[in-house]
C-alpha cells in the first residue's frame, strides 16, 4: 500500500504510453503531478516543453520545484536509432545528462527509465551489476546513461504494454493490426524471447521507489534496479496468444524461426532481467498483472 504524502512529482514524456500511467497512479497516490509533453501537451493538462531546449526545461523545472523527477521521454524504437542515431543519441543521452545534472544540482531525486536492450541476450538472466553489452545503437545509447550520478535510479524494463490510445502506439498491441487483418501475411519472430510487463506495474514500481526515498528517506534507494513481467513469449506466441483471446484467424500469420538476418537491427535473443534486488533491498513486491487478462481488456475497445 502506498504511503500518501504531499509531495511534487514531474513526469517527462507523460503523453506518452509510460508516462500518462505514471502520472496517474501518482495523482492516485496523492502527489502533486506536472507532466510534461511536446507534440501531444494539449491533453490533460500537460505543459507543453521542448526538453532539447535546455533554457526552457531549467526554467520550468526551478518553477514546478518538484521533489522527483521521473523522466520516461525517449526514442524507444530501435530502428530510429539505426536512421537518425544523432538526434536520438541528443535526446536520449545529452537530454537526460542534462536533467540528471539539473536535479543533482537542485536535490532532486531522479528516476530514469532504461531498457533491457543494454544486453546481448546470451547469459540471461542479467542483474544490475552484469556486464551490458549492447548489440545495437538503441543499447549502446542508453548503456550510456549508466554513468550517469549514483545518487539517482536507473530502472531498466523490458518490452512494455498497457492502455493505448492507438494500436500503432505501443509494439505489443500494433499486433493485432496485423492479426486484425487477414488479407495480409505477415511473419513474426519467433526465436527471441521477450517479456512484456505492465505499465500500470511499472507506475507502482516508480511511485514505491520515490515514497521510498522521499518520504522514508532511505538512501539505498539509488543505483540501477531491474524491474520485468514473468511471463516469456516470442512475438509469434504474442500474436497467437491474442488471436486467441480474441477468437480470430492465425493463418495470414507466418512463424519466422530465422536467426534475425532478415531484420534491420540485430536483438539479444533473450535478455531476461533479474527482479530480485527490488524486494530483496528494498521490500518492494509487485504483484505483477496476468498478460492475458490485462492485454485483452486494453485491445477491447479496437476490435
Amino acid at each position: 500500500m502506498s504511503v500518501h504524502i504531499n509531495k511534487t512529482v514531474l513526469i517527462t514524456g507523460a503523453s506518452g504510453v509510460l508516462g500518462r500511467q505514471v502520472a496517474n497512479r501518482f495523482t492516485n497516490a496523492g502527489w502533486n503531478v506536472t507532466g510534461l509533453a511536446y507534440s501531444r501537451a494539449n491533453k490533460n493538462h500537460l505543459v507543453r516543453c521542448d526538453l532539447t531546449n535546455f533554457d526552457e526545461t531549467d526554467a520550468i523545472i526551478r518553477d514546478v520545484k518538484p521533489d522527483a523527477i521521473v523522466h520516461c521521454a525517449a526514442e524507444r524504437k530501435p530502428d530510429e536509432y539505426e536512421k537518425n542515431a544523432e538526434k536520438a543519441m541528443f535526446l536520449n543521452v545529452d537530454v537526460t545528462r542534462h536533467l540528471a545534472e539539473l536535479a543533482a544540482r537542485e536535490n532532486i531525486f531522479f528516476i530514469l527509465i532504461s531498457t533491457d536492450y543494454v544486453f546481448d541476450g546470451k547469459k540471461p538472466p542479467y542483474k544490475e551489476d552484469d556486464t551490458p553489452n549492447p548489440l545495437q545503437a538503441y543499447g549502446k545509447i542508453d548503456y550510456l546513461n549508466t554513468h550517469s550520478n549514483s545518487d539517482h535510479v536507473i530502472l531498466r524494463v523490458p518490452l512494455l504494454y498497457g492502455e493505448v490510445e492507438n494500436l500503432e502506439e505501443n509494439a505489443v498491441t500494433i499486433l493485432f493490426k496485423n492479426i486484425k487483418n487477414p488479407t495480409a501475411r505477415v511473419k513474426m519472430d519467433d526465436v527471441q524471447t521477450r517479456y512484456p510487463t505492465y505499465i500500470g506495474d511499472v507506475a507502482e514500481v516508480c511511485l514505491q521507489l520515490c515514497e521510498l526515498r522521499i518520504k522514508q528517506n532511505r538512501n539505498d534507494v539509488r543505483g540501477i534496479f531491474h524491474f520485468s513481467g514473468i511471463a516469456k513469449y516470442t512475438k509469434y506466441q504474442l500474436a497467437l496468444v491474442i488471436a486467441s483471446l480474441f477468437q480470430l484467424p492465425i493463418d495470414h500469420i507466418e512463424r519466422d524461426q530465422g536467426t534475425g538476418t532478415n531484420t534491420n537491427v540485430q536483438r539479444p535473443e533473450n535478455a531476461a532481467l533479474d527482479s530480485s534486488k527490488l524486494s530483496d533491498q528494498l521490500g518492494i513486491n509487485i504483484n505483477r498483472a496476468n498478460f492475458e487478462t490485462t492485454i485483452k481488456r486494453c485491445l477491447e475497445s479496437f476490435i
